[in-house]
């Protein structure tokens, strides 16, 4: 099994183990089951925001002591890539649930 095969079933994973989830728990809550599956995909969401990518922090007690001190260059690296494309598969896959929850009731 070569990367991307792992890749695709990981991300495969983060999109089905979710559903099976909010499908037990629509039986249990008597509801539709993309209401639990968009709550469980916005928990994972906030959890998997990439804080390398996104947000950038700078050490304050640093920047007191020296403040033309400057971070160094974000690079991209294979570790947060990966990461990164995980987040995106989640985010589509919440705003599909959002989707399809929005259709569904209007």
């Amino acid at each position: 099994m070569n990367k991307a095969h792992v890749i695709l079933l990981k991300n495969s994973l983060y999109v089905i183990i979710p559903l099976v989830i909010s499908l037990i728990a629509s039986y249990i809550l008597n509801c539709t089951f993309l209401i639990p599956a968009a709550v469980i995909y916005g928990v994972m969401i906030f959890f998997m925001i990439p804080s390398d990518s996104f947000f950038r922090t700078v050490d304050y007690q640093t920047k007191s002591l020296n403040p033309t001190f400057r971070p160094s260059k974000l690079e991209m690296k294979l570790e947060s890539a990966e990461s990164t494309i995980n987040f995106i598969v989640t985010l589509l896959a919440l705003l599909t649930c959002l989707i399809l929850l929005y259709f569904q009731y209007s």
